[in-house]
């Protein structure tokens, strides 16, 4: 897990802080051959933003907690203000399971503490979105978008709605249709709709979509993960074909339709990486996802770690990827 961390958001930070002695920190850090030129530009370290979109328990996340720290605190920020910072600005995690969601903004919440004394009275809660399905009835969303105005409900919007009925199946694989979440994000959320008791349940609940959506949208620095694995023949049927129909060069297991999810969520020039099995490397079922893969990133580094490493008679394999896309 070091390893993607420090390969993935040091490498970014230090891209753009080439002079930063935070690099005597990083064991695993793995130091680019030629110096680079063309690269993601990062002013200050609350501009970062880091995905884990199958987060856990918060693993992944908690390891870049300390990596920011140090990122943070090499800047001259004030010790008291860096774990709020953090999780204000920096980190943020997806997930399908409830239990695990809460597990994980638990953990952060604790890493926070163990810097920050008095954390738990700043109100500050991690940005851990744990994804729910959201239904609407046709003539439900028709009174909705009548009394909000029908100007606004963009064809993508309208499909963004939709693309949460089976959320809990699909997780972090669905890409929502909508690119400007923020923006409609803050028009509905100023809209006043407490008068009226039915459209008022409707609103929330495209309120719940669009955020959803937020942390589903293209905007990250650095994304790392340990996916969930899973070949097709485990996937229950519906699932099956949706990842047929989005991810037809991925289809074949569960974690590569993520890796190939994980490079529609980073910035171009940003960085992402994942421990995951090494069947994709090799098997001619992948043949047309490397070919992918490899058109729209750039391997920075890959470990072949063999089997065993934890503790598992399977193999794995970490790596950190560039998209260049």
């Amino acid at each position: 897990v070091r390893y993607l961390v420090e390969n993935s958001l040091g490498r970014l930070w230090l891209l753009n802080r080439p002079q930063s002695k935070l690099v005597g920190q990083m064991d695993y850090y793995i130091k680019p051959e030629q110096a680079e030129t063309d690269f993601l530009r990062i002013n200050k370290p609350e501009e970062i933003k880091i995905c884990d979109p199958a987060c856990g328990s918060g693993h992944m996340l908690t390891y870049a907690f300390d990596l920011l720290y140090a990122i943070y605190e090499e800047e001259g920020y004030e010790p008291a203000e860096i774990p709020s910072m953090i999780l204000t600005h920096n980190l943020y995690g997806i997930e399908i399971d409830e239990r695990a969601g809460e597990l994980a903004a638990f953990a952060l919440t604790m890493k926070a503490r163990a810097r920050q004394r008095r954390f738990f009275t700043k109100g500050v809660k991690p940005n851990i979105c744990v994804l729910e399905n959201v239904r609407f009835d046709e003539d439900e969303i028709e009174e909705y978008m009548d009394f909000v105005g029908r100007d606004l409900f963009t064809t993508p919007l309208q499909t963004t709605l939709r693309q949460f009925e089976e959320a809990d199946n699909f997780g972090s694989l669905i890409r929502p249709e909508i690119t400007d979440v923020d923006g409609m994000l803050g028009i509905l959320e100023s809209k006043n709709v407490s008068g009226h008791l039915f459209l008022s349940l409707t609103h929330q609940k495209v309120l719940q979509a669009l955020r959803q959506a937020d942390y589903l949208s293209p905007k990250y620095h650095v994304v790392i993960a340990n996916p969930p694995y899973m070949g097709a023949s485990g996937m229950n049927p519906r699932l099956k074909a949706w990842v047929g129909d989005n991810y037809p060069d991925s289809k074949a297991d569960f974690m590569t339709c993520f890796m190939e999810r994980c490079f529609t969520l980073t910035l171009r020039l940003g960085f992402w990486g994942m421990i995951n099995l090494p069947s994709w490397m090799f098997l001619s079922t992948f043949e047309s996802f490397r070919s992918k893969l490899l058109t729209v990133n750039t391997f920075n580094s890959l470990l072949h770690l063999g089997r065993g490493i934890f503790g598992s008679d399977f193999g794995s394999v970490a790596f950190s990827i560039q998209n260049t896309s």
